[in-house]
């Protein structure tokens, strides 16, 4: 990673939070928006600008606010796997890809489990790996296997 930055928790739903990475020059990547509103208000009060919405999976308390966010930010980068095609994502990443953003390379890995086309996105040290890993356990199990998820 090129650049300091810092991560902003956006509290959504009952129990999710939306991910703001920021960098000095207040530019912003929006991780996994469940919701609309609150990223919406946190951009003004952090005087951030996006420049992409990185998503990780289909489940809606992971896209719900990516319509919204569009109207706003137009020609704003929705990356995503292929399956959050039908919920905005515009430009679609498999494992094994790298995208740049905020002057720091992020490193797309394929982790399957949770949803069949779970993605994670590393930048040292940030990893946002959506529902695969939790401080004290893993995500459920939707539409993978345990094994899957394991490797």
């Amino acid at each position: 990673m090129g650049y300091h930055m810092n991560l902003i928790s956006i509290a959504a739903l009952s129990d999710n939070y939306i991910w703001l990475l920021h960098d000095a020059q207040h530019r912003c990547v929006i991780v996994d928006p469940g919701e609309a509103e609150p990223v919406l208000q946190a951009l003004p009060k952090h005087q951030l600008t996006p420049v992409a919405v990185l998503l990780t999976h289909h489940h809606s308390d992971h896209v719900t606010g990516v319509p919204d966010i569009q109207k706003t930010y137009p020609d704003l980068p929705i990356y995503g796997p292929e399956e959050t095609a039908q919920h905005g994502a515009t430009r679609i990443l498999r494992d094994s890809d790298h995208i740049q953003l905020l002057n720091s390379d992020f490193s797309v890995f394929s982790v399957p489990g949770h949803t069949l086309g779970h993605i994670s996105y590393y930048s040292a040290p940030y990893l946002f790996c959506g529902d695969t890993l939790f401080s004290a356990g893993c995500g459920r199990i939707f539409e993978g296997i345990p094994n899957q998820l394991h490797e």
